[in-house]
């Protein structure tokens, strides 16, 4: 009897629901309890909301579109009054249950578009008349919450940016989200967002939440005139520009530091940063795509953006950084282990991409497009005139922590190089990528864009005549022994790759330093150990010189390419021809049969008259940057994971609201 009993009250206690989801299902089924209650919406608004609950009592109601139509409607128009209703008693409260409301109700009203096309998410929320003045009000609403015109708690705040971006990631495809036609060409949101970044609180709580929402309007409809970014593109302003510049530097600092610690407590940091990446990427369980959750995305590409548009920007480049942990999210006790000095962009960029530069083993899609994303950011910073002179400024020293990859012929040891120039620590970093990828599954398109960024900044110091103290020699290696691999490989990789166009890109800079080396080469012996090194590699160029010699004649596709390759081998080959048989002679004179690298040298610099070289003009020339078309659809799936990972980041947040229950 007793079991009956519990058995009884236990379902009863189960069948019990919130006032909230009655109320709910009480609109959903056509009733209005306005029409018996005058203080419904007052009261409905005090009620915590269940946003996931809404969304799926929308989603059920497949069969009843026309039906449920006007309720949505009604409930989402109330909830943008609710916003400018700034005399009603417990304002903050039914902003924060108002924005929350709004989220369910896109979010389910989105899942009946995906199943009933016909169904069209401006009409079903507010009809095509009103679209116009809703959309309006409720953004400039939200911008004056952000902006502080009056003095709203930070939870409030939260809630609204917490909308806001859940709003704009409603469907996957940005361009399929028609509430953004209205949101990009509204003036007063994108000027708050400026406004947060230029002020210190603000950009420490949302300055990654405004790059993100950046991000998504510059990028919606990007074939089309837009608003957003014609207006990101000529922003000037010190202080915004600053602030959007220490917001990248701030989430990715926390990036690198946190695996810094990472590595601390586990037997190596490269285990840490394999145990790292592998956390980093979530696969939902409807979906098979990869989410690159924790790697910060959203704000590589807030980098692209204005990198890419605002030349301006370039000059926060170098700009210390001394802002604490955006979100608090670091321990008190977490400090990186070398105890570092406060970072600017560009180190804490270049610390970030080694990073992930060594995830590359993980050999997947996402990954291989992180590093790809950061090398567009340096092609494009590579380009810039001022950017390369603020990289070359002898004066301007950093110590840059590179993460290097263990290899067999090498072990990684504590990173104890001076502070150097950052286009030095920019040569490390390609020099480091160059060393570590050279795989049979070669990424060949990042392999193009690393040869690409070292070319443009041999072509600024050879334009400027800039001499920077760099070990060249690092760079002549990689270059050597990535010409090697591709030779020692070419069955395979010929297959998918044209690896005469790599080999060209290579040879091509070879050809810079060889032809006007003295313009940017710190002393003469530099320009005498690249001789030296170009003779004591005559095997690999020989291999080089044969294996393009034969399909340049074969009709291959690559045909082309190897043409030109062979052309410009031309000066490489004239070295080898003219001093081969000097140093012949002079081991024969001295009887000499190893002889040393001095040696070697003194027969180059005894013998440079007699040689005869060509001097193309096309060395030193490269094609801009272009976005579109060849990077379009590139940056379209990158929109994509940015919309998932804001999803993801903001279905796991709770926002603590009790700042304004306790204060009102």
């Amino acid at each position: 009897m007793s079991l009956r009993k519990t058995s009884t009250h236990t379902l009863g206690k189960k069948q019990l629901k919130e006032k909230i989801v009655q109320i709910y299902e009480q609109l959903l089924q056509g009733e209005d309890p306005s029409l018996s209650n005058t203080n419904f919406w007052d009261e409905f608004f005090l009620l915590k909301p269940k946003p996931s609950i809404l969304e799926q009592e929308i989603a059920k109601a497949r069969d009843q579109l026309s039906f449920v139509k006007p309720v949505i409607r009604s409930l989402f128009i109330n909830c943008v009054n609710v916003l400018g209703d700034s005399t009603s008693s417990s304002y903050h409260i039914k902003i924060c249950n108002s924005f929350q409301t709004m989220t369910g109700i896109i979010d389910g009203v989105v899942k009946l578009i995906k199943t009933e096309f016909g169904y069209d998410l401006l009409d079903a929320l507010m009809g095509f008349e009103n679209a116009p003045r809703i959309i309006n009000s409720l953004l400039n609403h939200s911008s004056a919450i952000l902006s502080g015109s009056q003095d709203f708690p930070k939870c409030v705040k939260e809630s609204c940016m917490h909308f806001l971006l859940m709003m704009m990631t409603s469907t996957e495809i940005l361009s399929k989200n028609k509430l953004m036609e209205y949101v990009v060409t509204n003036s007063s949101l994108l000027e708050c967002l400026f406004l947060l970044l230029s002020q210190t609180d603000t950009r420490i709580d949302f300055g990654h939440d405004c790059l993100v929402m950046l991000v998504l309007l510059v990028n919606y409809e990007k074939d089309r005139p837009n608003d957003c970014a014609v207006r990101l593109s000529l922003l000037d302003d010190h202080l915004t520009l600053n602030g959007y510049s220490q917001s990248i530097t701030a989430g990715l600092s926390e990036f690198c530091v946190q695996n810094f610690v990472s590595s601390d407590n586990n037997s190596g940091w490269f285990h840490s940063i394999t145990s790292m990446v592998g956390s980093m990427f979530v696969t939902d369980e409807n979906s098979k795509n990869e989410s690159l959750c924790g790697a910060k995305i959203g704000l590589l590409v807030a980098f692209y953006e204005a990198a890419h548009l605002n030349r301006n920007f370039m000059t926060t480049l170098a700009n210390t950084k001394t802002d604490t942990s955006p979100n608090n999210t670091l321990s008190q006790n977490v400090t990186s282990p070398l105890q570092l000095p406060p970072s600017n962009l560009l180190v804490t960029f270049m610390e970030y991409t080694s990073l992930i530069m060594a995830t590359q083993d993980v050999k997947s899609e996402s990954s291989s497009n992180l590093v790809k994303l950061c090398f567009i950011i340096l092609t494009c910073i590579a380009e810039d005139q001022y950017a390369n002179a603020l990289m070359s400024d002898p004066h301007l020293v950093f110590r840059v922590h590179l993460h290097r990859v263990p290899m067999r012929h090498r072990k990684v040891a504590a990173d104890t190089k001076p502070p150097v120039s950052l286009v030095c620590a920019l040569m490390d970093l390609m020099v480091e990528f160059l060393m570590t990828h050279l795989t049979k599954r070669l990424p060949y398109e990042m392999y193009i864009q690393s040869a690409g960024i070292i070319h443009r900044v041999l072509c600024y110091q050879k334009k400027s005549r800039t001499k920077i103290s760099y070990d060249w020699r690092q760079l002549w290696s990689a270059w050597f022994t990535v010409i090697k691999f591709v030779v020692s490989n070419e069955v395979s990789l010929i297959k998918k790759f044209d690896i005469f166009y790599l080999a060209l890109q290579i040879v091509n800079m070879i050809n810079l330093f060889i032809t006007y080396g003295d313009t940017f080469l710190l002393t003469a012996n530099s320009y005498d150990e690249l001789y030296y090194e170009i003779i004591r590699c005559q095997q690999t160029f020989d291999g080089l010189y044969s294996l393009t010699a034969r399909f340049t004649t074969n009709g291959s596709e690559h045909q082309i390419s190897a043409t030109k390759l062979l052309y410009a081998l031309c000066n490489v080959r004239a070295i080898l021809t003219h001093f081969s048989p000097k140093i012949d002679e002079f081991l024969t004179s001295q009887n000499i049969s190893t002889p040393t690298e001095e040696q070697i040298i003194e027969v180059v610099r005894n013998n440079y008259e007699s040689l005869t070289l060509k001097i193309p003009d096309s060395f030193d020339q490269f094609e801009r940057y272009s976005e579109i078309p060849k990077h379009a659809s590139f940056f379209t799936s990158v929109i994509r994971v940015v919309i998932k990972d804001t999803r993801h980041k903001f279905v796991c947040k709770n926002i603590d609201y009790t700042p304004i229950l306790v204060g009102e």
